[in-house]
């Protein structure tokens, strides 16, 4: 399926259906085909805070079952923490339990740091970024959780990962980005990494932003 026709599909079920397609294309995200768990993410994402209810109640559904490893529930902790739905806030900590894998769990890390707790678990994040035997492929989803922690010390894991001579280009690609967005939105954060950076990272960063 293209792009025209993704965005032909999203349109007929957003008119046709409206919110009450949202409980049928939730069952659609643990489909074992990625291009559908993107399309209907799109779908949904489409909706904005009108899926709010709708996702908050699949939630709370998902939550009672307390399934180990729920693919579902681990979307809609993703999707409803990208809306700053802080209600599930309390429950993250404990779901990290339901989880094996880290590639998972990081996906609830995340979710946390965009709700504003970040800091709270910021020696957490850069154990996985610097220290973690499986660092090279965890690394992407750790520097975008870790873009949502406006902190120096965020901003000095960050600069320590650059230097790592394992992570590949793209990795540091994205470690520039979380320092831009970081810096971008806090001028405190934005002159403290000034006098702290080297200037191979100093000028990819302002090449980014500029």
């Amino acid at each position: 399926m293209d792009l025209s026709d993704v965005e032909k599909l999203i349109e007929r079920i957003m008119t046709e259906k409206g919110v009450e397609a949202i409980p049928n294309l939730i069952q659609l995200l643990a489909d074992e085909d990625e291009n559908v768990r993107e399309t209907v993410l799109q779908i949904i994402y489409r909706f904005g805070d009108a899926a709010r209810p709708i996702l908050l109640q699949k939630y709370r559904e998902h939550i009672k079952m307390c399934q180990q490893n729920d693919v579902i529930l681990l979307y809609l902790i993703d999707i409803l923490s990208d809306l700053r739905e802080t209600s599930i806030k309390k429950d993250l900590y404990n779901l990290l339990n339901k989880y094996d894998d880290e590639s998972a769990q990081l996906v609830i890390y995340e979710a946390i740091c965009k709700l504003g707790e970040g800091e709270k678990i910021l020696d957490i994040l850069a154990y996985y970024l610097l220290e973690d035997e499986y660092r090279e492929e965890l690394a992407t989803q750790v520097v975008m959780a870790l873009s949502y922690v406006p902190t120096q010390r965020t901003i000095d894991v960050l600069m320590k990962a650059y230097r790592d001579e394992r992570f590949s280009e793209d990795i540091k690609k994205d470690i520039v980005q979380a320092i831009s967005m970081l810096t971008m939105k806090d001028s405190k954060l934005w002159d403290y990494f000034q006098k702290s950076a080297d200037s191979e990272i100093l000028a990819e960063v302002k090449r980014f932003t500029t």
